[in-house]
């Protein structure tokens, strides 16, 4: 057993959320996403325990800086580290085992790091952090026309709506594959959906859907008789740190990477909520075009759907988008953009 789960999670780090093991292996497309796009998916890694946040510097063989420590924990006895590149924004999990890294209060690291992708992504994830809603970053510059979409799947009774991923790909797959969706999922949902969790995740180990996992909390409490200002993750009492730690630590459970994205239930937050978030070396992602609003996307936009069945309005909405673009989709005009990509070229990308 000791054997397996090892092995399993040795497949991880292999093939975590599209990071390679050779530099040829990240050869990229024109939105600076992998040309050879590794599943971000393996088996079931089994308990994942002493599960904390890192604040460190991994070192490459030779002591040249590499990655830096997000998160620490173990399975099966042996330690292991969730890290981000903080040039491209890839995670993935590695062994520490054997591994240098360097300890640094989490301001010291980012100030080393300054001008980094990363932590320049940190800082546009404090947009608008005094605001109860909208936080984040909500838009992308691109060099080319398209949306950036994001599911989110907080708790709910109804099935996954696979209609949304079916239609994804039959409009997009033979232009776009693997396809690109973010998907912001909540601790509960992945506890209450095994089987549409494992429907996602052979699209991804079938190369059809290139999934980011988006952090959306654990519990994703909400009460309708609630004023937003004690509602969502602003119910007093809310421990934030395990409804952070906790989703993570169920995604890798699962053979799941965690992403760099946090994405605050309701889109609802505080100054105080933000500045925790990037604490944890999470960067806040928000929405410009929540479509069951009635907000509609530009070139560049955060769209925002729920596929937990909670919200089929959305999804029709999406739907509609979709058909409309038909035209441009088939002249390459109109694509659905890799979220992570989009930022790491947006943050590239000087503002004229």
């Amino acid at each position: 057993m000791r054997e397996r789960l090892l092995g399993a999670i040795v497949g991880v780090v292999a093939i975590a959320l599209g990071v390679a093991t050779t530099a040829s292996d990240l050869s990229a497309r024109p939105d600076g996403s992998p040309r050879r796009h590794l599943t971000q998916a393996a088996p079931a890694v089994g308990r994942v325990e002493s599960y904390a946040v890192a604040s460190a510097l991994v070192r490459r063989p030779g002591g040249t800086a590499g990655s830096v420590a997000l998160r620490s924990f173990s399975v099966a006895g042996r330690p292991y580290l969730l890290v981000v590149d903080p040039d491209t924004l890839l995670t993935s999990l590695v062994s520490a085992e054997g591994v240098r890294t360097e300890s640094w209060p989490a301001a010291t690291l980012r100030a080393r790091l300054s001008g980094t992708t990363y932590v320049r992504a940190l800082e546009d994830g404090r947009r608008n952090e005094g605001a109860l809603r909208d936080a984040g970053v909500t838009h992308l510059r691109r060099g080319q026309p398209g949306i950036n979409l994001t599911v989110d799947l907080c708790p709910s009774r109804h099935p996954l709506d696979r209609r949304l991923f079916t239609t994804l790909l039959e409009q997009l797959e033979r232009l776009e594959r693997p396809v690109p969706v973010a998907v912001a999922v909540t601790g509960v949902w992945l506890r209450t959906h095994p089987a549409d969790l494992d429907w996602l995740v052979g699209l991804v180990r079938s190369n059809r859907l290139a999934i980011t996992w988006v952090n959306h909390s654990f519990n994703h409490f909400w009460d309708r008789s609630r004023p937003l200002a004690s509602n969502f993750l602003l119910e007093p009492g809310t421990n934030m740190t395990e409804e952070v730690l906790a989703t993570e630590r169920a995604l890798i459970e699962q053979g799941l990477v965690p992403s760099v994205f946090f994405r605050f239930p309701g889109l609802v937050s505080s100054r105080e909520l933000v500045e925790t978030v990037v604490s944890f070396g999470l960067v806040p992602v928000g929405s410009d075009a929540w479509l069951a609003k009635g907000e509609w996307p530009t070139d560049g936009s955060i769209v925002l759907v729920h596929g937990n069945g909670n919200e089929p309005l959305g999804v029709s909405r999406f739907i509609e988008l979709l058909a409309r673009e038909r035209s441009a989709v088939r002249q390459h005009r109109w694509l659905l953009l890799d979220l992570r990509a989009s930022l790491v070229n947006s943050e590239r990308t000087p503002e004229r």
